[in-house]
């Protein structure tokens, strides 16, 4: 690890340099005898594991559509980064964990670090995406490749706006994991290490205070913006719940392990099906949280096939198809609401941003223009908006609660 002088002094612009991973100790040689540059390129990769189904089911049955509704705004980032990040990156660590604890010893110390160190990697790659998405970029996560000169720019996009906490709290933390465990590319020294669990678990609560002190100083406005708002809260409460899972993993603790792995997961599935997913933004026009609340009781088997998942090694093809039975009813209102809210959004986005103003949840951001659109959308399906109290969810058995009463 850095001493407190360098890791201050670190930032994206050091990435840049060729000896990055040897300043200030950090490569384990000087660097006038190991003259081999790092990789300008970082590198992370999906990692196979038990939660594969219900990590594949969430991105094709709900976030390709969401996504679709939004292409060619910095919305598509936004929710395209959000999956990746939380449903990606994050669910790929518990799955690492998950394999440790499943075995007959279950211990989840034994978690294979490499595989996590990916998991950091392609998090690190995503995370920038989300922030050029929110700075305004159209596309974003699509990759699992980012040039450090990408990191670089995306770290700086977000100044003079309201969003600004982002880049300033995450910037020297990114730059500092990927001085720690390398780049996972190119031949250099930097092209990827393989840190202990110890090291692992301190820079993702690194992470994570870094990201929990942003959104603590973002404008709390920022948060009712539809889909952006809730996919910053989502990020944060998987870093929150992940940084627990990797402390209880190097504590060597199971049960405190299997505990955080549940609350990992169920958190994310149903932050990502409510908040960005805009089910709660629809909610607050009705006055009732009945859906989410349905939503986040029926987790309830979720957690418990992952709980007792713990030191039986089950078969992956009887343990994939439980967890698929018991996300179905958290899937079935999502299901139904998408093709009720995508073709409108779809249709209000096509004759571009302009008319959705600079203000709102989001003013003084590039995304001020898009979910305000967005907003004005989900309000006029819900009556809110549109003058004449017609409800698009009405006579929709799962949704004609979203009506209120109009």
């Amino acid at each position: 690890m850095f001493d407190l002088p360098c890791k201050r002094a670190i930032g994206a612009a050091a990435l840049l340099g060729a000896t990055l991973l040897t300043a200030c100790g950090g490569g384990g040689s000087d660097s006038s005898t190991d003259p081999t540059p790092a990789s300008t390129t970082i590198t992370g990769n999906k990692i196979a594991g038990p939660l594969d189904p219900v990590q594949t089911q969430l991105s094709t049955s709900v976030f390709i559509p969401l996504t679709s509704a939004v292409t060619g705004t910095p919305l598509q980032a936004v929710v395209q980064c959000s999956d990746a990040i939380v449903n990606g990156s994050a669910l790929d660590i518990a799955d690492t964990v998950l394999v440790a604890l499943q075995a007959a010893a279950a211990n989840p110390g034994s978690a294979d670090p490499a595989a996590l160190a990916d998991s950091l990697r392609l998090m690190v790659v995503d995370l920038t995406g989300l922030l050029q998405g929110l700075a305004g970029q159209t596309s974003g996560c699509t990759t699992n490749t980012l040039s450090l000169a990408q990191l670089e720019a995306a770290l700086h996009a977000l100044d003079g706006t309201p969003l600004a906490p982002l880049s300033t709290q995450l910037e020297p933390v990114l730059a500092q994991i990927i001085a720690t465990i390398g780049t996972g590319s190119g031949s250099g020294s930097g092209s990827g290490t393989t840190p202990s669990l110890a090291t692992l678990a301190t820079l993702v609560a690194q992470l994570n205070a870094a990201m929990q002190t942003a959104i603590a100083q973002i404008p709390a406005s920022a948060y009712s913006a539809p889909i952006a708002g809730g996919a910053l809260t989502t990020v944060a409460t998987a870093l929150s719940n992940l940084s627990t899972l990797l402390t209880a993993a190097t504590n060597m603790d199971a049960a405190g392990a299997s505990t955080a792995l549940q609350a990992l997961v169920t958190n994310a599935v149903t932050n990502l099906l409510t908040q960005v997913v805009p089910l709660t933004t629809l909610e607050s026009q009705s006055g009732s949280d009945a859906l989410t609340a349905q939503i986040a009781s029926v987790t309830a088997q979720l957690q418990s096939l992952l709980g007792g998942s713990v030191g039986t090694s089950p078969a992956s093809s009887v343990f994939g198809a439980s967890l698929l039975s018991a996300l179905t009813p958290l899937l079935s209102p999502i299901e139904t609401l998408l093709p009720t809210i995508t073709g409108p959004i779809m249709d209000a986005l096509a004759g571009g941003t302009a008319s959705g103003g600079t203000g709102g949840a989001l003013a003084g951001t590039a995304l001020a223009p898009v979910v305000n659109i967005v907003s004005t959308v989900l309000g006029t399906l819900a009556g809110g908006t549109s003058g004449t109290g017609s409800c698009a969810f009405a006579g929709i058995p799962l949704l004609a609660i979203l009506c209120g009463s109009t």
